[in-house]
């Protein structure tokens, strides 16, 4: 009998923690999500600790607390009449995924006052988890930009320069294959009159099979990442191949060759002349003195 009892406590105990860890729920993104220009997707998702939950007989509100009105989706027949302005006609939800648990909401036509926080919630959810936030950060961050500004001996020069970055920014340089290039010294970073970060790096490629090289700009901490592929022109590079190498090779070599060689054979031929010569000399010049005297 009390086996039993304390069978009961402990299932009494651990059934909250059970049913809380399998309760219905709605789940957003902990992430912000960024947007520039076109369209963006909030995610949001109906589902327990194991699967997703049908929610098509649900009642789903999207909301910025922040606007009046703060409807920015009603889903039931896409009843949007108490919805906020300034999201007319450009929002929706994926209906044929609401099965799945799909909730989340397509925004077009993103605009920089469409940043804030917004709220996915079911309003009849009998749950603790009823609602979920999205932030959503709007910038107008250009695609990196890139362009040869220079040629020297040893390749072609790139600049990459990207602006309107909310976060400070890793830029990095990759060829087709995917490997890391050495940029050529640490990338500049600054910040424009709204506080947003331009960065500035540059690198010299040197020719490959395609010449195909790739600016890539991270912001880390949102896990956001942009890059531009420029394609180089292989008579843009250096006439540094095999040949012209072999040939500044042989005429600098050959010329040293011939300097040096010249060199040794006037020192060379001098030596000989002295030895041959000089006891003749000698024996001449003492004749001469010899009958100077006599």
């Amino acid at each position: 009998m009390e086996d039993n009892w304390m069978n009961v406590i402990c299932l009494l105990t651990f059934l909250p923690v059970c049913r809380a860890h399998d309760e219905v729920q709605v789940v957003g993104q902990t992430e912000p999500v960024v947007a520039t220009v076109g369209d963006v997707i909030l995610p949001c998702t109906l589902r327990t600790s194991s699967s997703t939950v049908n929610a098509v007989e649900e009642k789903v509100e999207w909301q910025r607390l922040d606007l009046q009105p703060k409807e920015v989706h009603f889903y039931r027949d896409d009843y949007n009449v108490e919805q906020n302005p300034s999201y007319k006609e450009r929002t929706s939800l994926f209906k044929g995924e609401m099965k799945n648990g799909n909730m989340s909401l397509k925004l077009t036509g993103v605009k920089l006052s469409d940043a804030g926080n917004y709220t996915c919630f079911i309003p009849t959810l009998k749950s603790p988890f009823q609602k979920a936030m999205v932030q959503l950060i709007v910038g107008e961050v250009s695609r990196p930009e890139v362009s040869i500004v220079g040629i020297d001996a040893i390749g072609v020069v790139l600049e990459c320069e990207a602006r309107g970055l909310i976060y400070r920014p890793e830029m990095t340089w990759q060829d087709s294959d995917g490997n890391i290039l050495p940029a050529d010294g640490p990338t500049e970073t600054e910040t424009d009159s709204a506080g947003r970060y331009i960065v500035r790096g540059h690198v010299t490629v040197q020719r490959t099979d395609n010449n195909t090289f790739t600016c890539r700009v991270l912001q880390q901490q949102i896990n956001h990442t942009m890059e531009t592929e420029i394609h180089v022109k292989d008579r843009m590079f250096p006439e540094m191949s095999w040949r012209s190498g072999w040939r500044s090779g042989w005429r600098s070599g050959w010329w040293s060759g011939w300097w040096s060689g010249w060199w040794s054979g006037v020192g060379f031929s001098g030596l000989i002349l002295v030895l041959t010569w000089g006891p003749f000399l000698y024996i001449l010049k003492r004749k001469g003195l010899q009958t100077l005297v006599c």
